[in-house]
């Protein structure tokens, strides 16, 4: 039943008593006598019909009552409910007077302890009004406002109740509605302060005049200062940078004038000085009335994030780079290749038309030359892939930079006679300076310096190499009269593929890769390289420092060890290549020295071959078919006949894994094709060939 508005239960209550009162005054003045008849307009009424109009009176009032009006008598028996009571609990009066007020519904009060105390407070005050639940004979629960009221005469004991009761279900479900929503807001207000506390976002809310109405805890571990210092001051209020204070005016006023969000991007220097960047979207807040009554600000820390996008940028900027040079450093291959192959063309054209002796030699020599260009090439090639790659081990031992210096003046000779230079060995002072190294990656450091100075010191220059002793370093510097080097260019003169004037008609070409081998084989022995130069036409000057060694005491004599078996001039050597051609040739020069030699083109030829002639040199390709160098090795130095026999690998790779398994098969030297004739025959002729 829907609750009704503006009815008061008492009042009502009250005026029925008045109406009730007045009734039975004049019912007890007619049963007095002092009145016969009781005359209403033309209405006479008697005592009989006073009687019937005070009953009909009192079921008038009772009827037209909004409110459930339920009587029992003293056996709680219901003897009257009126209409608005029958429509609330669902039942006909037929069908509950005279029956238990139970059979109409059950109260369960909660706004005292029990029933009983209810009973209690009724049989003291005579009436009783409270909020409870009537629980219908159907079972359905009604929330209501009740007024109970005791039926008694003056002095009697009571003999009924008079039960008012007020539908306020609705009201009551509202309120418990409200109840919750207050809880869900509080606990919703809960989270939200959780949230923004523990969130790594820093919360901000300005009102209009700029101030701070609200901020996260989080400003403190950015700025050191707790929200307070914040709170009711603007920017420039708190003491804030003046930029940052400006541009975050600039930003709040577009916010309110447009009630439109944004986002922002600024920098601020934290407590510990560091300077951090912030992301900040900024969201205005619509009052009631339609107009922005605060700004909210969320800002994040991106500084990793813009740290790690200006690393990304540089590392593409270096892949770019690196791609530019590579391109570069393709381009300048391709040229440095066909240089040589072109003189190596034109000589083998010449000796095939010229019968001329004097032509004949001038060509070989031009062969020979270009032959090392290419051969130096390649080995450029292969030391950067074998250093990039962790691979390089190197042969350390005592030696003295003097011979490091004076193999390397022997290795760069031609291209320093090619170009007419004064080559100037400064003399030392001192003892004799001993370092720890690789004799044959020290001398191509010092060879690639000098060559370097040859290609870019104009025909006619001085080339300068001094040593000397610096406390604990060696040191060693190249300097020349050449090209010079800008002051821009000299941080990437050590980088790979860099050329100092790769455009210079004065360049003698190379690949750029010369002087990034010395810096990491310099670095592989401890040391460092560094470069100066006035700048351009003013020379350049390389310097090498290296860890220097004590000088070893004067040797008392020589050692006399029994030297190991030897080709010798005239001895027996076994070729064996799968490439005819090349082992013909090979064969024919060994034979011009007054070596005798057999040729096989397999494996298992060689095994046969080595087996019915016992040479005393096998110089084994490693790619044969059918059986490998590495596998005739193998087998030859499990033979007790063999076991003395110098092998010599001959290969066109060169990789330190490459060498390593050589030995491991039983190799004594490893050639990397093409041979160069001189190192080859002065190993066959030397009393220490073997191992």
């Amino acid at each position: 039943m829907a609750e009704s508005q503006g009815l008061d239960p008492r009042a009502e209550l009250q005026a029925l008593r008045s109406r009730l009162a007045e009734a039975e005054q004049t019912l007890e003045a007619i049963r007095s006598g002092e009145i016969d008849a009781l005359i209403v307009g033309d209405d006479v009424y008697t005592l009989d019909s006073a009687n019937a109009a005070s009953n009909r009176l009192r079921s008038d009032v009772l009827a037209q009552m909004k409110d459930a009006v339920v009587a029992v008598d003293a056996e709680e028996r219901v003897i009257y409910l009126n209409r608005a009571a029958e429509a609330q609990y669902g039942q006909a009066s037929s069908q509950v007077l005279g029956h238990p007020l139970g059979h109409l519904f059950a109260v369960r009060w909660y706004r005292v302890d029990d029933d009983a105390v209810a009973a209690t407070a009724m049989r003291d005050a005579g009436a009783w009004r409270g909020e409870c639940v009537h629980v219908r004979h159907d079972g359905g629960e009604i929330h209501v406002e009740s007024t109970v009221t005791v039926l008694r005469e003056a002095s009697a004991p009571a003999d009924g109740r008079l039960i008012v009761s007020r539908d306020v279900s609705v009201r009551y479900r509202a309120a418990a509605a409200l109840r919750e929503a207050m809880s869900e807001l509080g606990r919703s207000q809960r989270e939200f302060a959780t949230l923004v506390e523990n969130s790594p976002f820093i919360f901000t809310r300005f009102d209009r005049d700029l101030r701070h109405v609200y901020v996260s805890p989080l400003i403190e571990q950015v700025t050191g200062r707790p929200p307070s210092a914040f709170i009711g001051k603007t920017h420039e209020e708190a003491g804030m940078p003046a930029a940052l204070a400006s541009q975050w005016r600039g930003l709040l006023r577009n916010a309110f004038d447009t009630g439109s969000s944004s986002d922002a991007r600024f920098s601020f220097s934290t407590r510990d000085g560091e300077l951090r960047h912030f992301e900040a979207r900024l969201i205005p807040e619509i009052s009631a009335e339609g107009g922005v009554e605060s700004v909210l600000s969320i800002a994040s820390d991106v500084t990793e994030r813009e740290v790690a996008d200006r690393e990304r940028h540089a590392a593409e900027e270096s892949l770019r780079e690196a791609d530019r040079r590579k391109d570069v450093f393709l381009a300048t291959l391709a040229h440095e290749l066909r240089n040589p192959l072109a003189p190596i063309g034109n000589a083998l054209q010449i000796m095939r038309m010229s019968a001329d002796s004097t032509a004949h030699d001038n060509a070989r020599g031009m062969i020979e030359r270009q032959l090392r260009q290419l051969v130096h090439l390649v080995d450029d090639l292969l030391d950067v892939s074998r250093i990039s790659q962790g691979k390089v081990e190197l042969r350390r031992q005592r030696i003295e930079l003097a011979a490091v210096i004076a193999n390397a003046i022997e290795t760069s000779r031609p291209v320093i006679d090619a170009g007419r230079h004064e080559l100037v060995l400064a003399p030392g002072s001192g003892p004799e300076i001993v370092v720890d190294g690789d004799m044959t990656r020290l001398t191509q450091v010092v060879a690639n310096l000098l060559n370097n100075a040859a290609r870019y010191t104009p025909a006619g220059g001085r080339i300068t190499v001094r040593t000397r002793r610096d406390g604990d370093r060696a040191v060693v510097t190249v300097s020349d009269t050449g090209i010079g080097i800008a002051a821009d260019k000299l941080p990437a003169v050590f980088e790979m593929f860099a050329q100092i004037d790769s455009r210079s008609a004065r360049s003698q070409g190379g690949l750029g890769i010369g002087l990034a081998l010395v810096k990491r084989l310099v670095e592989m022995h401890g040391g460092s390289v560094a470069v100066t130069s006035e700048g351009a036409g003013r020379g350049s000057r390389f310097e090498v420092h290296l860890p220097a060694q004590t000088p070893a005491p004067a040797p008392g004599g020589v050692d006399a060890a029994e030297p190991a078996p030897s080709a010798g001039v005239g001895g027996h050597i076994l070729i064996a290549d799968d490439n005819h051609d090349s082992a013909d040739s090979m064969a024919a020069m060994l034979a011009m020295l007054g070596y005798r030699t057999t040729v096989v083109y397999d494996g298992d030829e060689a095994l046969q071959a080595a087996a019915e002639l016992r040479p005393g040199t096998a110089i084994l390709d490693l790619g044969m078919p059918r059986v490998s160098g590495e596998d005739v090795a193998r087998r030859l130095r499990r033979e007790p006949w063999a076991r003395g026999m110098v092998l010599i690998a001959l290969s066109g790779w060169g990789r330190d894994d490459d060498r390593r398994r050589t030995v491991e098969a039983g190799f004594d030297h490893h050639f990397v094709k093409p041979v160069d004739l001189d190192v080859l025959s002065a190993l066959l002729a030397s009393r220490g060939a073997r191992r």
